[in-house]
């Protein structure tokens, strides 16, 4: 078996986060940009726009619903309550 990607994310205050990518891609601009990429095993990917806090809870969010799967929200909404729309997490 071989061994899974890893992505090292970085904030806009150069805090660097190794996530594997099957973590990762669950974030389509992680997907998008690793694309198409030549095999490397691990591939650094900044964002300049992203603080370390909010990076901190995409990284929770990913690593909870890649265990989870996410459920699809129904639209038209039946409710304005949002625990009514979506899932606990």
């Amino acid at each position: 078996m071989s061994e899974e990607m890893k992505i090292n994310l970085k904030s806009k205050e150069n805090d660097s986060f190794t996530v594997p990518f099957s973590i990762a891609k669950l974030s389509k601009l992680v997907e998008n940009t690793v694309e198409g990429d030549d095999g490397d095993l691990e591939i650094d990917i900044p964002l300049p726009n992203v603080r370390t806090d909010v990076l901190k809870k995409v990284i929770e969010y990913c690593t909870h619903y890649e265990t989870e799967a996410m459920t699809p929200i129904k639209v038209p909404l039946k409710s304005g309550n949002i625990k009514e729309t979506v899932q606990e997490w």
